[in-house]
């Protein structure tokens, strides 16, 4: 990137863009429900198991105005919109709500929320990650916790999430959704250890990833 666009991605007016697509949620809370999708490109976290790898490389991607993305994304049907990536939050994110909440949009952020949290969201989706945790003082933002899990170890900072999110609830009256994902790759080998687990800790549900079981986006 040049300075001009470093500059322009800096002010959030324009963004790094994957790719725009509707499509239905395929996973934690609101699966099944149509959205509009902005997959934004750069991530701070690279996951070893992360599904859109091909966000990381931000000279592959297509800039984008805000207004270009609002757009785009009026012309879907649902009034849902998920913002996701590689990792948003890399990017000031109020001038795209500002622009898409002008289209009468509802804004979904799906994050692992390791960086100062922009935007105003109707859903915050966080899903933390262990090279990368989330900022704890993003977690109040949180609508939603997603664990992904790749072995039993990964289990143990569920008890992390729960205190915190129980501390939040008594401090505010706000209840902050928990659930647990079994990675892809090793869905057949944990999924079983997850479902035992959810049953035994009730504060917890199974998200899955319908759309991978579907084979649609």
């Amino acid at each position: 990137m040049n300075t001009k666009e470093d500059n322009l991605y800096l002010s959030g007016e324009y963004l790094p863009v994957a790719e725009c697509f509707y499509s239905l949620q395929g996973e934690g809370f609101h699966t099944g429900i149509a959205a509009g999708f902005v997959r934004l490109c750069g991530c701070n976290v690279h996951c070893e198991f992360c599904d859109s790898k091909t966000t990381w490389d931000i000279s592959k991607c297509r800039t984008m105005s805000v207004k270009e993305i609002a757009e785009q994304v009026s012309e879907y049907p649902s009034e849902n919109v998920v913002i996701t990536g590689g990792e948003p939050l890399l990017y000031n994110l109020d001038p795209i709500c500002k622009a898409l909440c002008a289209k009468g949009k509802k804004l979904w952020l799906e994050t692992s929320a390791s960086l100062p949290m922009s935007g105003k969201w109707d859903w915050v989706c966080i899903s933390p990650k262990d090279n990368c945790p989330p900022l704890e003082e993003n977690l109040i933002f949180a609508d939603e916790i997603k664990l992904v899990i790749t072995r039993r170890d990964d289990l143990a900072k569920t008890a992390f999430y729960e205190n915190k999110t129980a501390f939040y609830f008594a401090e505010t009256g706000k209840e902050i959704r928990l659930s647990l994902q079994a990675e892809w790759s090793v869905n057949k080998e944990v999924i079983e250890m997850i479902i035992d687990f959810v049953k035994r800790h009730p504060r917890w549900a199974l998200s899955l990833q319908t759309h991978k079981w579907l084979e649609i986006r």
